[in-house]
């Protein structure tokens, strides 16, 4: 049985090797912009968080036994919420973790008051937006952004 709970920001190294996963996931599964998710690096990512109130911060992560499974990142920022950031272990994906780890989130930016909650996902991650849609997430916008040729 797996336990989901909140961590601290300066204890966000745990969900490196997840993030990681996440990342090479994108790398190889996007056709124009696998270069991008090349060169993305933990560390740099991360630190963008540091910058938020902790208390607009929400990161939850899922451990099963001593192995981290999955996390979310969250933040708000003048009542808008924010999926930052998700990731479930290929081998403990359509368990329900995502589900849970999301819905502690929405509960959390409710109960903050956010008017508008968004996730951005890639326009070529089929199975995400349909994860998302299943939640009530559908597409407004569509940004575009020019493929950088070699």
């Amino acid at each position: 049985m797996s336990e989901i709970f909140d961590i601290s920001f300066d204890k966000i190294g745990v969900i490196k090797n997840l993030w990681e996963k996440n990342r090479q996931y994108h790398e190889v599964s996007s056709e124009y912009f696998s270069e991008t998710y090349r060169s993305m690096c933990f560390d740099e990512r991360i630190k963008a968080f540091g910058e938020f109130d902790k208390d607009m911060l929400k990161i939850t992560v899922a451990k099963d036994n001593d192995e981290y499974i999955g996390y979310c990142i969250s933040t708000i920022v003048e009542e808008k919420g924010e999926l930052e950031s998700l990731h479930v272990d290929e081998s403990k994906r359509g368990t329900g973790i995502g589900k849970e780890l999301v819905g502690t989130h929405l509960e959390w930016m409710k109960e903050n008051n956010c008017k508008v909650i968004g996730v951005t996902v890639s326009q070529e991650n089929e199975s995400t937006i349909n994860f998302y849609k299943k939640l009530g997430f559908y597409p407004n916008t569509l940004y575009m952004q020019q493929v950088q040729r070699k």
